[in-house]
């Protein structure tokens, strides 16, 4: 039989029931290859370029790359391709079909809540991963010449954690084998540049250990919660890598296993020989390490994937499912439960000291730690026996309005009754008065404890109440009422930016992202959707995602007191002097701000306009005396124009009134290295540790004579 040319259901011989995912660059399908004599194949993932990419030569060139050497890759631990197609100059990729998440979004999920992926999931994970890439790796052609596959994007986005426990590396796209050539053009920095080799980035002759690298990086991520190179720009973070120097990840948590830091350092040394041999032999140190480092179990995997991923609670799995659904090859029946999760259920079941009918209940997903694995998915107890109960004698046609009747008074009375009896003995207006008044943070909480469940509560007085508690830092409290306000009122753009502004607080970054998009939507004329994205960026250290969401911002209110100031001051910290001197100075022009006049006497400062500098500060400690960021800015000019005295003072005065902050006695102690005064640098570095001991040793190691 063959398929209709016209029907946009069909691709080539593959019938297509439902889109299950869309990128940036393609759409997925779920598909099922028909033969002309009617024989069904099985369910498969159809990739197809979007529409408008389809004419692009290199986006092309790329998207067959993929498919021509993942193709030449097989290995359990490799997406599978089972063909390369064209229909109407329209490539497509048949391949297999997965049920799960990215790596990278098991970590953000995770994140979410407060966790980092437990460390035996992400060494399974890993060790999975890297036997699959090594495979890659070792490919030969037909003709047994090796064809020495290059991945060059190896990161957490490219690999797959199933819901069955099972890891495949994904996306081939900008791969490079020796003999297929590459899909991106040369010249071209591949991959994201995070996880890019220093050969990579310097632009020298590249090969398997690029990716031995980039397996150390993410196994870095996993032991510090942070990366091995950061900075404020991209330029900062690759000119680090290029320096190969990161820092131990026992300076982070002493608590890392050694065997497992030198595992780590190896894979991330800067020199590609001194690296090791192969991926094979690192997933082969990793697993020798054991105890606190122990690798999990392919179940143990596939639990974790269910907990933060539940079928009833993912939009993604929800999707294949709806696909599964949708499959004329499948009409009326549901996606089978993946085998591991029925045994599970049922070993559960069996060992239920109250029977086997006895439902499994979720652990809170606050208990899972990393080192205890959650247990299985939950199952539904079964559906009750059904109760044939013999027919009722229906009322009379005449005698139908008077019952109605009396039912309806009966509820009205009754209703009346519950609503005396439940209504809250405070009134959400009386509660929020006391917490206004209240002197002390478990005053203004405990005036404000159960609003969220008050239905009589406006949105006005939910919006109150939420911000009430983030002044004290009730951040969980605040969060429950943003829940609650966006659920009885999801139009209003204010219990979105409540929910934003709760969620940033809680580290909560993917359920803040959402709410600003959901506030953007509601009030696209809006700028505080806008600010709400820079504070979220800003608080996760990047730098230049705050300065993309002002600059928005800013196109539409330069002159806003919200905005400018903001704007410039994150200008001025991300490098961009020239952009952060035009904002600063023309909103220092009609505004006499002392923050502001003092980061544009720093923007001068660095454009080597000390006089102007100087003069700035003078104008910013006559509007604010007390100015300590203006102090310190001031102590660094006068060190620069040779007046060391008055730099000390300077430090000085600024280090009393901002405690908290190192930099000035840090600067201090720098005065005195370059002055060879050893005691007071002494005393200095004494002081920084007693004060600051979290980071004291990158603080005192600062502490050194400055050219």
């Amino acid at each position: 039989m063959s398929p209709p040319e016209q029907n946009p259901s069909w691709l080539g011989r593959y019938r297509l029931s439902a889109r299950i995912a869309t990128g940036g660059m393609a759409e997925v399908y779920l598909g099922r290859r028909i033969e002309e004599s009617g024989q069904r194949g099985p369910a498969v993932a159809v990739k197809r370029l979007l529409p408008h990419l389809v004419s692009d030569r290199r986006i092309v060139q790329m998207f067959l790359n993929e498919a021509r050497i993942t193709a030449q890759v097989h290995h359990p631990n490799v997406v599978t391709i089972l063909e390369l197609g064209i229909e109407d100059s329209e490539p497509f990729i048949a391949m297999e079909l997965l049920e799960g998440r990215s790596f990278a979004e098991l970590r953000a999920e995770a994140a979410e809540r407060g966790q980092r992926v437990p460390l035996g999931v992400t060494l399974r994970v890993l060790v999975e991963a890297c036997r699959g890439l090594d495979a890659a790796h070792r490919a030969v052609d037909e003709a047994g010449r090796p064809l020495r596959i290059v991945h060059r994007d190896f990161t957490p986005d490219n690999i797959h954690v199933g819901v069955n426990g099972a890891i495949k590396v994904i996306d081939f796209g900008i791969a490079k084998a020796e003999t297929l050539g590459s899909g991106t053009e040369p010249g071209t920095l591949k991959g994201k540049f995070f996880y890019m080799s220093p050969e990579m980035i310097v632009g020298k002759t590249v090969d398997h250990r690029a990716d031995i690298f980039a397996a150390g990086v993410m196994l870095y991520e996993q032991l510090c919660g942070r990366r091995p190179f950061t900075g404020l720009n991209p330029e900062e973070v690759l000119s680090r890598i290029a320096e190969g120097r990161p820092r131990p990840p026992t300076a982070f948590d002493p608590s890392v296993p050694h065997a497992l830091e030198h595992i780590c350092l190896t894979a991330l040394h800067r020199e590609p020989e001194a690296r090791f041999e192969s991926l094979e032999v690192f997933t082969e140190a990793i697993e020798s390490v054991g105890g606190q480092a122990e690798v999990a179990t392919t179940e143990q995997v596939a639990a974790y994937v269910e907990q933060l991923f539940p079928l009833d609670r993912d939009p993604k799995r929800q999707a294949l499912q709806r696909a599964r659904s949708a499959d004329p090859s499948d009409s009326g029946s549901q996606a089978p439960q993946p085998v591991l999760d029925v045994a599970r259920a049922m070993a559960s079941r069996a060992s239920s000291p109250q029977g086997p009918t006895q439902p499994l209940m979720r652990p809170p997903a606050s208990i899972a730690t990393e080192k205890s694995l959650p247990p299985g998915p939950a199952t539904l107890p079964p559906e009750p026996a059904t109760v044939r109960a013999e027919p009722r004698a229906r009322p009379s046609r005449r005698l139908l309005p008077i019952v109605l009747g009396a039912v309806l008074a009966l509820a009205a009375v009754g209703g009346g009754a519950a609503w005396l009896l439940l209504r809250p003995s405070v009134l959400p207006a009386e509660r929020i008065a006391t917490a206004e008044a209240a002197s002390s943070r478990e005053e203004r909480r405990s005036a404000l404890k159960g609003i969220a469940q008050d239905e009589s509560a406006t949105a006005q007085e939910l919006a109150r109440a939420g911000s009430l508690l983030l002044e004290v830092g009730g951040h969980d409290e605040a969060m429950e009422i943003a829940e609650a306000y966006t659920r009885r009122f999801p139009k209003d753009v204010e219990a979105q930016l409540l929910t934003a502004r709760a969620a940033t607080e809680l580290r909560m970054g993917k359920r803040a992202e959402r709410a600003i998009e959901d506030a953007t939507a509601l009030a696209p004329g809006d700028v505080r959707p806008a600010l709400a994205l820079a504070e979220l960026r800003e608080r996760q250290g990047d730098v230049s995602g705050a300065i993309a969401a002002l600059s928005k911002a800013y196109e539409k209110r330069p002159k806003d007191a919200r905005i400018a100031p903001r704007y410039g001051r994150l200008l001025s910290q991300g490098g961009k002097l020239d952009e952060a001197s035009d904002v600063l100075s023309a909103w220092t022009k009609d505004h006499n701000d002392a923050e502001a006049l003092a980061e544009l006497a720093f923007v001068r400062y660095r454009q080597e306009r000390v006089e102007d500098a100087a003069s700035l500060l003078k104008r910013a400690l006559r509007k604010a005396p007390k100015l300590a960021i203006a102090h310190y800015y001031l102590g660094a000019i006068l060190f620069r124009q040779g007046d060391t005295a008055g730099a000390e003072r300077a430090y000085r005065e600024a280090d009393q009134l901002a405690p908290d902050d190192p930099r000035a006695l840090s600067a201090r102690c720098q005065i005195h290295a370059r002055q060879g005064n050893a005691s007071a640098v002494a005393e200095a570095k004494r002081e920084l540790t007693s004060r600051f001991p979290d980071r004291a040793e990158a603080l005192t190691a600062q502490c050194k004579p400055t050219d």
